[in-house]
């Protein structure tokens, strides 16, 4: 690997543990630098300025997750029970990666700009969400997917609410009921 590219994905990695824990709008560029171990040059060497770093820091943690959950699901026989169990893994995430609720909504409340890449990465992030959520309805043959799955990601993002104002202490409490939420959800589905 070049260090360039070491570089960059040093950049990343830093920006979305910092941007993070500390908030878009509290932090500037030079703190990711630095948590980087990285010149401010090279940061701007790598991308144009602040929104560009956010946008792809929340795009890898995206990939992560994705990959995360993706691998949760495949471990779920039973198609009929993979969209409940999006919340199982939901609690695993938020007890291991998740102490200011959703990286994705929090940066949406801090950024407004409908225009800016922070705001096109969470749209895409949510998108992608109910697109998921909505197939895992559909392949467990729950009637009225889209709506279901719209259901499911209002709980999903509920979760994220509850454990930015909170706290991350609240985070099982919050998965455990929007679990039996989502339960009760996709039981009258079938009926």
């Amino acid at each position: 690997m070049s260090p360039r590219r070491s570089a960059r994905d040093q950049l990343i990695e830093s920006a979305e543990e910092v941007f993070y824990s500390r908030g878009l709008g509290a932090t500037g560029v030079d703190a990711v630098a630095q948590a980087a171990g990285v010149s401010k040059p090279t940061l701007y060497a790598h991308f144009a300025g602040k929104s560009e770093l956010a946008a792809t820091a929340l795009r890898h943690r995206h990939d992560q997750a994705a990959a995360e959950l993706g691998e949760w699901l495949a471990g779920v026989d039973d198609p009929a029970a993979r969209p409940q169990a999006v919340f199982s893994w939901l609690a695993h995430r938020y007890g291991t990666k998740g102490r200011r609720g959703c990286a994705f909504l929090n940066a949406a409340a801090e950024v407004v700009d409908p225009a800016d890449p922070v705001r096109q990465a969470v749209r895409g992030e949510k998108r992608w969400l109910l697109g998921l959520l909505t197939t895992l309805c559909a392949e467990a043959g729950r009637p009225a997917p889209e709506r279901l799955a719209s259901q499911l990601l209002l709980l999903i993002d509920g979760v994220a609410g509850r454990v930015v104002v909170e706290g991350p202490e609240a985070a099982a409490r919050a998965v455990a009921d929007a679990a039996d939420a989502a339960a009760a959800l996709l039981a009258a589905g079938t009926s």
